[in-house]
């Protein structure tokens, strides 16, 4: 059986890195007696990623292709535990799955299997079922979308068009951290508002940021709930956190106090975003222009190549519970998002801007952002004592909004 759902969102002006990335998707369904469900993604679902990717100016093509056989559990090769996607042996394998069914093979495609779950080890080496809610190859051309152990066994719309997303970011060379080594920042640093975040995932990066009070409300619309990160979010050294001072968006308690105080040392990357039990290592922990770093593998690596990626495991249903505050929000509706036009633009009095406005390279001055910055950007003002120069200062000629965490004063 065949069924096509094909999602192409386009934006009037593209930049000038602007790509056309293709998926085949596979997907699953159960009809036994008891619990039938369909693992297929819906159209709604198809159409919030795809709009994720127009609104950077990319192309996302999405063939929803053939149903194929329902297995509760994909295997793991058993002679090779780091090998899930080459692994072929049997009918209900990913390898095997592929070849007999993998319509666009050798065209620099993306395939993924919407299923059940998928066999993985566990720390001590054992084969198990995973419960996670997905697998991929990191700069790879594989992946598997697998809520089985969530709602209804398939999980929520917003579930599987937010995993469907970050599944497909590690093969775009996307990790959990932001950086190539999430060994010292964990799954889940709250300072990277991506759906790539174990933070973010399935609770919305705009939503996520609100909920755990690192931005205001009035911040909000700044943010998309299904994204990936552009880099605008303050670098911070759990070691010395300035509580005043926050995320410059707005004051943190990040020692859990009751109250905003002085500097503070708190492990913030670890175990989601009730961050106050954590007694982790102290790191240098920062936001990354995720969108400047996707690269498309499936492309520009041979066959050979792309056999041999790295594979991410990701969320559980167990996990994505343990991290649930205690003043739990709910998970946003599925929408279709409008894109964002407006941008963040951090002010710190010094240095030279080149124009990117982001927290690695923070402008100069409130006249400079304010000139370039579209109608409803936002300005982060570092505290301190900005001199714009002559007697009229500067005007703010058009609609902004300004934050600052501490005393600021414009002259």
């Amino acid at each position: 059986m065949k069924t096509f759902i094909i999602g192409i969102l386009l934006l009037a002006a593209l930049p000038a890195a602007a790509d056309t990335f293709n998926i085949e998707i596979d997907y699953m369904i159960d009809s036994s007696v008891g619990n039938p469900h369909s693992h297929i993604p819906t159209q709604t679902e198809i159409d919030a990623v795809v709009q994720m990717f127009a609104c950077q100016g990319h192309t996302l093509n999405i063939v929803v292709d053939d149903q194929i056989t329902h297995y509760d559990v994909l295997q793991l090769d058993p002679d090779n535990s780091n090998n899930f996607f080459g692994y072929s042996g049997t009918a209900d394998s990913y390898g095997r799955l592929k070849s007999n069914n993998f319509d666009h093979a050798g065209g620099g495609w993306h395939y993924a299997i919407f299923g059940h779950q998928y066999e993985w080890t566990d720390d001590d080496g054992n084969y198990i079922d995973s419960g996670s809610s997905g697998l991929g190859e990191r700069n790879g051309d594989d992946f598997v979308v697998t809520l089985g152990t969530f709602g209804g066994s398939t999980g929520s719309p917003f579930t599987k068009a937010a995993t469907l997303a970050h599944e497909f970011g590690h093969n775009l060379g996307l990790s959990h951290c932001g950086g190539p080594n999430c060994s010292s920042i964990e799954a889940n640093s709250p300072i990277l508002p991506s759906i790539m975040s174990y933070n973010y995932q399935l609770e919305g990066v705009r939503n996520g940021l609100v909920c755990n009070g690192l931005i205001p409300e009035s911040a909000a619309d700044l943010f998309k709930e299904i994204d990936f990160s552009g880099g605008r979010m303050a670098t911070l050294q759990e070691s010395a956190l300035n509580e005043a001072l926050g995320t410059t968006f707005r004051s943190v308690d990040w020692n859990c106090s009751g109250s905003v105080s002085g500097t503070v040392s708190q492990d913030l990357s670890t175990n989601g975003p009730t961050w106050c039990a954590n007694t982790g290592d102290l790191n240098l922990i920062g936001d990354y222009d995720e969108w400047s770093l996707i690269v498309d593998s499936a492309k520009l690596k041979s066959a050979d190549e792309l056999k041999n990626t790295e594979v991410i495991a990701c969320m559980t249903f167990n996990e994505s519970k343990s991290m649930q505050k205690k003043a739990w929000c709910p998970q946003p509706p599925l929408v279709t998002e409008s894109c964002v036009t407006a941008q963040v633009y951090f002010v710190d009095g010094s240095g030279t801007w080149n124009g990117t406005g982001t927290w690695k390279d923070p402008v100069n001055t409130v006249a400079n952002a304010q000139a370039n910055a579209p109608a409803g950007s936002a300005l982060v003002l570092f505290p301190g004592t900005f001199n714009e120069g002559g007697t009229g200062g500067v005007i703010l000629d058009q609609p902004v909004r300004l934050y600052s965490a501490t005393s600021s004063v414009i002259k």
